[in-house]
């Protein structure tokens, strides 16, 4: 048997890496790379929300882009109408999260006390002290500016936790995007189906295109001109923790020099 990580393990790691009581954090993890946890996701969550506390707050990306209508021109369109007729709405209580956030995400969003937001496509969910504040409000078209649950954690101070996870999944980056013009004007086309004015139906809102591919770049030129992230181990995992303000405000600058 591959060796036991339990939840004091976790603790342990976390606290050495820099997680702290009253933290405001996002978490992007990967649980096949923290290796054997004896209970698997719950004492991973556990283990976060135990040293943030109730004071702190918990936050995850919970997105469901496959609820999209497709714009793969491989899709006939007689498959599009079958979509369009046949999609569910989101649900969210009941959508999963897409496979490429994990499963501790998908764990998570389940638990008793976190709020999720209402976007049928960038959804997110929190727990904690500033859970509601956190999600509510979620706006359809630019679902990742200064008024999403990531504006909102960056006027809170918070954290990125990349939690084994490659840093291409540092979801909070796309705010540094949304100050740089040229990288979403005009923006993207994006359809999802909904419950308005008490009937399901289609509605169309404007993004990003999310094209992550840059990300490890921008952050490897963060690591090498910063020294206030945290690099360790949580488990077998190799783990960052970066401060979101100053993460999302170098990422300004460096796409309008790199992009």
């Amino acid at each position: 048997m591959k060796a036991l990580i339990t939840k004091n393990t976790i603790k342990h790691d976390l606290k050495q890496l820099g997680v702290c009581p009253n933290d405001v954090l996002i978490v992007h993890s990967s649980l096949k790379n923290i290796g054997n946890v004896v209970g698997g996701p719950v004492s991973i969550i556990l283990a976060l929300e135990e040293i943030i506390s109730e004071q702190g707050t918990l936050v995850m990306p919970t997105f469901t882009e496959n609820l999209c209508l497709p714009d793969d021109e491989n899709v006939t369109k007689e498959e599009l109408g079958i979509i369009k007729e046949n999609m569910p709405i989101f649900h969210k209580d009941l959508t999963p999260v897409d496979k490429v956030n994990g499963f501790l995400t998908e764990v998570f969003r389940k638990q008793d006390g976190v709020f999720r937001s209402n976007h049928p496509h960038l959804s997110f969910a929190s727990w904690g002290k500033f859970a509601k504040e956190v999600v509510e409000n979620h706006n359809f078209d630019y679902a990742m500016g200064e008024d999403s649950p990531l504006g909102k954690i960056y006027k809170l101070n918070g954290k990125v936790l990349l939690l084994g996870s490659p840093k291409d999944a540092v979801t909070a980056l796309h705010l540094s995007e949304y100050s740089v013009k040229k990288l979403y004007n005009p923006g993207k086309k994006w359809q999802a189906k909904v419950l308005k004015d008490n009937r399901e139906q289609w509605i169309e809102y404007t993004d990003v295109d999310n094209n992550s591919d840059y990300f490890p770049d921008l952050i490897d030129n963060y690591i090498l001109k910063n020294n206030n992230y945290k690099y360790g181990k949580v488990g077998n995992a190799d783990c960052f923790l970066f401060p979101l303000v100053s993460l999302i405000d170098f990422g300004k600058l460096w796409l309008e020099k790199n992009r």
